[in-house]
């Protein structure tokens, strides 16, 4: 499912990585970004993993619409499954030059669920939250900070791709073995099969479809069920 995150007043600026993470910074006034700067369109993954808070894996890997590489960065880095995925995600961002249009994907819940519902009212509240009397800074305050910088820039559509095996595991086929613990071949050989109908390769409509709700002008055009048959077409 996508969901279209967008800042409100947001700031523009514009440069390369190192130049777009000099401005994170806060500064005074605000400026409206129009909908004309939105030149480019991208397709960020956001990856991490993490065995112990003192061994953890972060990556990113960001192309055009079409499919083409545009840049990717990983790195070891200490702490939790969401801060690293985080890392991820700003560091994606943060390496997009001028203003664009973005569909990040990711299997992290913390981080899509906290975009789409949390981050308005964290927004609100400074980043910080009251504990028995006390203001504190909400969980990553440094990383939501940057990320919602980063949607003051460019337009930004999450999406929470999940998978898991549903196809059963495959059981050893049982032979029966002769005395001494030799199988025997006692059939003749079989006939080599024909070899069956080459599989196409699956082509650019699901990228198409992730890509589909984040144009930059007008509504998001209806979307339909990806069929299987979709994505093995060309």
């Amino acid at each position: 499912m996508l969901q279209s995150i967008d800042a409100t007043s947001p700031h523009v600026v514009h440069g390369t990585v190192k130049g777009v993470a000099k401005e994170m910074s806060p500064r005074e006034g605000n400026v409206e970004i129009p909908s004309d700067n939105i030149v480019s369109e991208y397709l960020l993954v956001c990856e991490a993993r993490s065995t112990t808070l003192m061994d953890g894996f972060w990556q990113f890997s960001l192309e055009t619409a079409g499919g083409e590489p545009v840049f990717s960065a990983q790195d070891n880095e200490v702490g939790d499954l969401n801060r690293l995925t985080l890392l991820a995600a700003v560091r994606g961002l943060e390496s997009i030059e001028g203003a664009s249009t973005v569909t990040l994907i990711s299997n992290n819940r913390y981080l899509i669920r906290s975009l789409t519902d949390s981050l308005p009212r964290w927004r609100e509240n400074n980043f910080v939250w009251e504990h028995f009397g006390r203001r504190i800074d909400v969980q990553h305050a440094d990383l939501w900070r940057r990320i919602d910088r980063a949607l003051q820039i460019h337009r930004v559509e999450a999406c929470l791709v999940s998978s898991r095996l549903v196809s059963p595991e495959p059981r050893p086929v049982e032979t029966p073995d002769s005395a001494d613990g030799v199988q025997l071949r006692v059939d003749s050989a079989h006939a080599t099969a024909a070899p069956g109908p080459r599989i196409k390769p699956p082509n650019d409509r699901l990228r198409q479809w992730l890509l589909g709700g984040g144009a930059s002008s007008g509504s998001a055009p209806a979307r339909r069920r990806i069929r299987t048959a979709d994505l093995l077409d060309s």
